[in-house]
């Protein structure tokens, strides 16, 4: 499938909904891009990210917890314990086994597939989070196909060790302030 619009996925863990809010809060509702969120979320509690995030956003936003087919001027995040992968235009999920409950390489995992769906439509973000074994290899994986990696300053990070991480095992094409992470979104999908 030919993407004729940009696909934003944002990786973060902990720390990470403020930046995201803030993030969301900017972007205008005729973006020319579907934004994609992979949080961590335990498997144990059902999430309300989509909903705490849709008051922040001028997006609709969408709980993946089944699945769907994605569309630009949309913003989808992962259900609790699911792994997300996307084909042909659906974003797939289904639920983590019990090692990668244990190592939990979501993020990765999508950057990967989403890299190998729309290619140098990708564009990939890191944000706060502590797990410093998430987001390389996905990031990598969106480089080798002329798609975009954006981490965020790790001063501004609630918990830098996943930004810090990834720009010390890679070269990210941005490192900016959630505010100006918002704006070169805004600057790339238009």
């Amino acid at each position: 499938m030919g993407y004729n619009f940009k696909v934003i996925a944002v990786g973060s863990s902990a720390g990470g909904l403020p930046p995201l809010k803030q993030i969301l809060g900017s972007i205008p509702p005729n973006i020319n891009a579907a934004i994609t969120i992979v949080q961590h979320l335990g498997s144990n509690y059902e999430s309300k990210l989509a909903e705490i995030l849709q008051r922040s956003s001028y997006l609709p936003v969408h709980k993946v917890d089944h699945n769907m087919e994605m569309e630009k001027g949309n913003v989808y995040v992962i259900g609790e314990g699911k792994v997300m992968s996307i084909a042909d235009g659906m974003l797939i999920v289904r639920d983590r086994t019990a090692e990668e409950r244990r190592l939990n390489k979501t993020i990765d995992q999508f950057f990967t597939s989403l890299s190998e769906e729309v290619g140098s439509q990708a564009i990939g973000i890191i944000l706060s989070g502590a797990g410093a074994h998430d987001g390389i290899e996905g990031a990598m994986a969106i480089e080798s196909r002329q798609g975009i990696v954006i981490v965020q300053e790790p001063y501004t990070a609630e918990h830098p060790i996943m930004p810090q991480a990834l720009i010390a095992n890679d070269h990210p094409d941005y490192i900016l302030t959630p505010e100006d992470i918002a704006r070169k979104i805004i600057q790339h999908c238009y």
